[in-house]
């Protein structure tokens, strides 16, 4: 057998444990991701209004961003986001003290809730 014969079976050797290797890799890889998902549940980051902040004027906007949520709601109110997740929904305050509930929701029916304090002096 020639040197050239010998490295073409050494490396005929070589290729099908290395398709295994990256098949197991993305196997893994893919299971990771979706796992992880699972793991950290639903998050809600809230961008404003901030926690017992004065508001100026009645109608305010909430805006913020949702990951890994199936559904979310303002003081029991559904609301939608866009692909990314976020959302800008007006929200009309009344007099004096007012508490906004936000909640959402997995698929895996995990809440997680944010509440704000806010108060509209007119």
């Amino acid at each position: 057998m020639t040197m050239i014969e010998r490295r073409e079976k050494d490396c005929r050797l070589l290729i099908k444990p290395m398709v295994v290797l990256v098949v197991v890799l993305l196997v893994v890889g893919y299971s990771v991701l979706k796992i992880k998902d699972f793991a950290i549940g639903p998050e809600i980051k809230l961008n404003s209004p901030l926690d017992g902040a004065s508001a100026k004027t009645d109608l305010i906007m909430i805006k913020g961003k949702a990951e890994r949520i199936s559904e979310i709601f303002i003081n029991g109110r559904k609301i939608f986001t866009d692909e990314a997740g976020n959302f800008n929904e007006p929200y009309l305050l009344a007099s004096g003290y007012n508490l906004l509930e936000i909640m959402a929701q997995d698929k895996f029916g995990r809440k997680v809730e944010k509440k704000v304090q806010l108060v509209f002096n007119n």
